[in-house]
């Protein structure tokens, strides 16, 4: 796929205006506060430290009435020049439970950013709801690869599975004229214990259905995405960590957590 490239310089100055954006916030009176002042909608902090291990949030509406149960808790937080947070998303009483662990190697000058999760329901076919899910991408090897030049191996891959089937995507970037990317993608799917005969044979009647499936859902992605960095990256870089208080202050169309 062709999309819109991100300039290196943009990107790693964008991660240090992030990171400083998220050290400056503070917590009043269960109010998450961002660096200027103002409130970040949809949020409350109700249980313990902001930030910290042990912390829970928990969203609310316009009215700062609380929502159906959905809560967010810090399991592990890692501060430093190499980040990671381990986060604990509780939706409903019968909802689902996820899991999601981050960590990105450098904030001067990122060189690797990782990312898993898992999600499993609750209540009595919570099993069925399973996943497990992890990425990763080689940003230094990304860069490389975006220039031209030849790396060993795949920067980015993906990898989600389920008890019944599991999926692997991998992503190369080569350059393709001024401010563009053109993306090779890679998808296997392959099923797993005793459906794996069939998913061999459910997989060899319909590949052209999932090949065109799998083409429409990366079409409609290089769209979103290159609607979003061409507006996001265009604009000046000395706003950027204005644009991302604003975003951060403006109330979300769904619940933010």
């Amino acid at each position: 796929m062709i999309v819109a490239s991100v300039p290196r310089t943009w990107f790693e100055e964008a991660v240090v205006v992030f990171f400083d954006v998220v050290r400056g916030t503070r917590a009043e009176a269960g109010q998450v506060l961002l660096p200027d002042g103002r409130a970040l909608p949809g949020v409350r902090l109700v249980e313990g430290e902001h930030l910290a291990p042990g912390a829970v949030y928990e969203a609310e509406d316009e009215d700062g009435r609380r929502q159906d149960p959905e809560r967010l808790r810090i399991v592990e937080r890692r501060a430093g020049s190499d980040p990671a947070v381990r986060l604990e998303h509780v939706l409903g009483d019968e909802g689902t439970v996820t899991v999601v662990e981050g960590a990105l190697q450098g904030i001067e000058r990122p060189v690797a950013a990782q990312l898993r999760g898992s999600v499993r329901g609750l209540g009595r076919w919570g099993s069925l709801r399973r996943v497990h899910g992890e990425a990763r991408v080689g940003l230094r090897a990304w860069w490389e690869a975006a220039a031209g030049r030849h790396v060993s191996g795949t920067p980015f891959e993906a990898r989600l599975e389920h008890r019944l089937a599991e999926a692997t995507v991998w992503a190369v970037p080569r350059p393709h004229g001024a401010g563009r990317w053109k993306v090779r993608l890679e998808l296997s799917l392959r099923g797993r214990s005793f459906l794996r005969p069939v998913a061999a044979v459910a997989l060899l009647l319909f590949r052209n259905r999932l090949r065109e499936a799998f083409t429409d859902r990366v079409d409609r992605l290089a769209q979103v995405w290159n609607e979003i960095v061409l507006d996001t990256v265009s604009q000046d870089k000395s706003r950027l960590r204005e644009r991302i208080l604003d975003a951060a202050a403006s109330p979300p169309e769904e619940p933010l957590l």
